[in-house]
């Protein structure tokens, strides 16, 4: 009895890490979608000639989960005086200490830094236009990150449930 028990936990115990490891997979799009509204967002506000930090905070507060806590976590520091070094720094910054707590990939967050490096330095115009770029480059993320999930995740998923029953049926 304490042998069919142990098994069943094992299987279990794959199926949950094959779900934690689909969950990345899973995540990624949902975070891509919401920072592809960013740029949206950021450039209406732009285009009003709303200081880059109201800017930011106001879209942050649009975008939900992490995407929005960056955005207002930059607006904060920028705020606060900390863009002394420009809003690139802060940006960095801020997408270091939300790199684990996202699903989104380093070519992903790449997008948004070089973004920050033209945000608040040029024109509105040349703004704008780094905002589109930064847009259609968050699409094709997109589109990449949501093959990656039809492909990976299941795969991910029933990795995890047939290693627990590999593995329950060698200790049996």
């Amino acid at each position: 009895m304490l042998r069919w028990l142990g098994a069943g936990l094992v299987v279990l115990a794959g199926g949950m890490a094959g779900q934690e490891l689909s969950r990345d997979y899973l995540c990624r799009p949902r975070e891509l979608r919401g920072l592809l509204g960013g740029p949206n967002l950021l450039q209406t506000e732009i285009s009003y000639a709303t200081p880059l930090p109201e800017a930011l905070a106001r879209v942050g507060k649009r975008l939900k989960g992490p995407v929005g806590e960056l955005f207002c976590l930059v607006a904060d520091r920028l705020a606060a005086g900390a863009g002394g070094n420009g809003a690139g720094v802060v940006w960095e910054e801020a997408l270091d200490s939300f790199r684990s707590r996202m699903a989104l990939k380093e070519e992903d967050l790449e997008v948004l830094r070089l973004l920050a490096g033209v945000l608040g330095t040029s024109l509105k115009e040349e703004q704008e236009r780094h905002l589109t770029l930064a847009r259609e480059r968050l699409k094709l993320a997109l589109t990449l990150a949501e093959e990656e999930a039809r492909r990976y995740a299941r795969l991910y998923r029933f990795l995890g449930w047939g290693a627990g029953v590999g593995l329950a049926v060698l200790l049996l």
